[in-house]
């Protein structure tokens, strides 16, 4: 049986899936009024201690806001929840999750909820990294905007969670994606330097502009621009090697590389859907197979502390290394 706390926009994108592919052992705990046809005949409770109460289960999604993430995740393994898939981030701060040890040494199992590992573009991108297409890594510049009230038209995006400091938002937890996927091709960072800002024009408490600079082993460097203002989704990544050149480009769902000949070729994934890889992380996360495209939560951890240490080197203007993050 499956437990869903949490039925905003990620959360009924999970619960849609789920069904469609053949899942109804499904229970909620929302504040939501069930007249939502979505879940009006599924079982829904307030609290995950009274769905507990009345059902077993054994695969829990935590779909709540960020900075909900760490009592929801005490409390799901506090009801012995054996699969937990936690939305990303981790936390919206980095608290002491020594509880979470003790779990994954008895059989528990943590997914992060990084969808872009999924995605074909990046998977491809990844394939040519390993290959060696494009000799040795130099370089990478990552890049993201989309104009924040076109995120969830429906909703004042100055109440949403991104606008509020409280609730865990900001351009840099929001978009932690890209924190996240340049470490899945790059490896760990050893060194942060970052930029942050805050504009009055969205009317929000969070910062919406942000610059950040990553050093890694092997004289690598990367950078990450993310921003709440483009009108136009621009989401992207650009890695220069010592024999050639690919870019990802998701919002034109292709990936070009160019070899040291000046030879280009082009890898067109149009015909893949986005919510395609919400789908498939979550028949791996169901399957229980071991897919390495899932990210762990020590993974998970990782992506917040460089979050929380390119928020700190802004606040101090120096740079930071992401392993003096403590809890």
């Amino acid at each position: 049986m499956i437990l869903i706390k949490g039925i905003g926009s990620i959360g009924k994108r999970h619960l849609t899936n789920l069904l469609a592919l053949g899942y109804t052992d499904i229970v909620l705990v929302t504040s939501k009024s069930k007249s939502d046809t979505l879940f009006e005949n599924l079982p829904a409770y307030a609290s995950v201690a009274e769905a507990c109460k009345n059902h077993q289960f054994t695969h829990g999604f935590i779909c709540s806001p960020t900075a909900s993430h760490y009592t929801d995740l005490k409390d799901f393994i506090s009801h012995k929840i054996s699969n937990i898939y936690l939305e990303k981030p981790v936390n919206h701060e980095l608290n002491d999750f020594s509880f979470v040890d003790s779990y994954l040494q008895n059989g528990g199992s943590i997914v992060v909820g990084y969808d872009l590992h999924f995605d074909p573009g990046l998977m491809k991108v990844r394939d040519l990294l390993v290959s060696g297409t494009i000799g040795r890594v130099l370089s990478a510049n990552a890049f993201v905007g989309q104009y924040l009230p076109d995120w969830r038209p429906h909703e004042d995006h100055r109440k949403g969670m991104s606008a509020s400091k409280e609730k865990g938002g900001g351009v840099m937890l929001d978009l932690v994606h890209e924190f996240d996927y340049v470490c899945w091709l790059l490896g760990e960072p050893e060194m942060v330097a970052a930029f942050y800002q805050h504009n009055p024009e969205l009317e929000i408490e969070t910062e919406d502009v942000a610059d950040v600079l990553l050093r890694f082993n092997h004289n690598i460097s990367a950078t990450i621009h993310l921003d709440y203002h483009q009108q136009q989704l621009i989401r992207n990544c650009i890695i220069t090697g010592t024999r050639g050149t690919i870019t990802w480009d998701l919002a034109l769902r292709k990936v070009f590389w160019i070899n040291a000949s000046k030879e280009t070729t082009e890898f067109d994934f149009s015909a893949f859907d986005r919510n395609d890889r919400f789908v498939e992380i979550v028949k791996s996360f169901m399957n229980g197979n071991g897919d390495e495209r899932l990210s762990s939560f020590k993974q998970g951890i990782k992506s917040l502390k460089l979050v929380l240490a390119a928020k700190l080197s802004c606040q101090q203007l120096t740079f930071v290394n992401p392993s003096i993050i403590k809890h």
